[in-house]
């Protein structure tokens, strides 16, 4: 199917992703994570923007949004990924880019597609290992969507933010595009690994010089990461400790 050109879409739904430069951790803290929340909903406000639904990962980003001018979504991304570009180099004492190219953006064709959509924003933690259930996630738009049921959600979606664009998006439900797992979605076995040493480290009140000295919590920690198949390799990386050696605490079990 030849490609629609941007100028002559007549859908206004639209799946953004953005993501660092070389896979950085663009959005490592929860600082760098609500200051791209406060751009986002500043300049939503300034432009013809909904956003639907959200989601910061630590390397990239997912926003759902419903706008009615094309021109508007590339001036939105455009102000919130400049700002927030600025804002990090001047923080990490870096310059260059900080985003992987400009943004990566998927047309929304039906409502079975938006819904899908919503959904695979929304689980993004859980895929990653950070969580177990959508709602115990800060950075995304889960909790404040899904307050009610996820049938009023859906029912409020077709009667209200859908409204002009509802009988378009119904119709086109027999050609909904094929939701594809996309390259910055896959699973991140160093971001799982690394989370899970954070996690333990922190239940233990240990740093990692008293993990490094502590053959216990060492061999403790390197059976939890196996029970997440995580390899020795990426192990080694994280922990900073020979991959044989964290071999050899297992060897005996």
């Amino acid at each position: 199917m030849p490609r629609i050109p941007r100028n002559h879409m007549t859908v206004s739904f639209f799946h953004i992703m953005t993501q660092g430069i070389n896979k950085e951790y663009i959005f490592g803290t929860n600082e760098e994570k609500i200051k791209y929340l406060k751009l986002i909903n500043s300049e939503e406000k300034s432009l013809d923007i909904k956003i639907l639904s959200y989601c910061i990962m630590d390397n990239h980003s997912h926003i759902l949004i419903n706008t009615q001018n094309i021109n508007d979504m590339a001036t939105f991304m455009h102000k919130i990924n400049t700002q927030y570009a600025v804002y990090y180099n001047k923080k990490h004492d870096r310059t260059g880019y900080v985003f992987k190219n400009r943004y990566k953006s998927q047309v929304i064709m039906s409502l079975k597609h938006l819904y899908r959509c919503i959904d695979y924003i929304h689980e993004n933690p859980i895929k990653a290992g950070i969580c177990e259930d959508k709602s115990d996630y800060r950075f995304s738009s889960f909790s404040m969507l899904y307050k009610n049921s996820q049938e009023n959600v859906r029912k409020n979606l077709e009667i209200s933010i859908l409204q002009s664009e509802k009988r378009e998006l119904i119709n086109n439900d027999e050609n909904d595009l094929e939701f594809h797992l996309l390259e910055c979605d896959k699973v991140d076995k160093n971001q799982i690994c690394k989370k899970e040493v954070d996690n333990y480290l922190k239940t233990k009140n240990i740093s990692m010089i008293d993990l490094h000295d502590n053959r216990k919590y060492l061999k403790e920690l390197v059976k939890l990461l196996k029970l997440k198949n995580i390899s020795f390799r990426i192990m080694e990386n994280i922990i900073q400790i020979n991959r044989e050696s964290l071999r050899k605490l297992l060897k005996n079990d």
